[in-house]
């Protein structure tokens, strides 16, 4: 029997330690603060249960994804059945979230290093309006992929206890790992793993 979606994440947000490193889904203001640059590193053999190591929630299992759409801020929609061949990052986030802020530079250089890997991001801003979005990326120059979820549906489900909260999916687009607040995503350590895995 197939365990749904639904139950699997009450049991990840069971476990999932949320602490001040995550915001509720009520807006706050704060400025945002710019992790340093580190070094880019090499790729080394790595499995899926080494993300644990990095403070990830690993399933047991690997959960599928339900099928859903995604409009982009720029470009075409995505859908979920679209995230094949590729291992991808899934992080759900809100301009006004402080620890949202503080990774999303982590975020921008972890894209630069995944260049040319089997890698993508995608980026949910859930609960805010097309415009809101807009300004804080232009404003902040980042360049990777951001998908809107303006009415809060999509966060209420795989974000309901704290944004941010980021899931890893491996190359057949189901859920790895899951964590619930902010990180360093270009951690040399963590890129080093999520190009082993980008690689098998």
């Amino acid at each position: 029997m197939k365990t749904s979606i639904h139950a699997v994440l009450t049991v990840f947000f069971a476990f999932a330690l949320v602490t001040l490193t995550a915001c509720n889904p009520k807006p706050a203001a704060a400025a945002p603060s710019t992790p340093e640059v580190k070094a880019e590193p090499a790729a080394v053999d790595v499995s899926a249960a080494d993300l644990a190591t990095f403070g990830f929630h690993v399933f047991p299992q690997p959960v599928d994804l339900p099928v859903f759409t995604v409009p982009a801020l720029t470009g075409t929609a995505l859908k979920t059945t679209e995230l094949s061949g590729t291992i991808t990052m899934l992080n759900f986030w809100a301009t006004w979230c402080p620890p949202c802020k503080k990774e999303m530079p982590s975020i921008q250089r972890l894209a630069e290093l995944m260049k040319g890997t089997a890698f993508r991001i995608v980026a949910i801003s859930t609960g805010e309006k097309r415009e809101t979005v807009e300004s804080f990326i232009k404003q902040n120059k980042y360049a990777f992929p951001i998908y809107l979820d303006e009415n809060g549906n999509l966060g209420d489900s795989y974000a309901s206890q704290g944004i941010p909260t980021t899931y890893i999916l491996n190359k057949d687009g189901k859920i790895i790992a899951g964590i619930v607040g902010s990180r360093d995503y270009d951690e040399p350590a963590l890129v080093a793993l999520l190009k082993g895995l980008a690689a098998k």
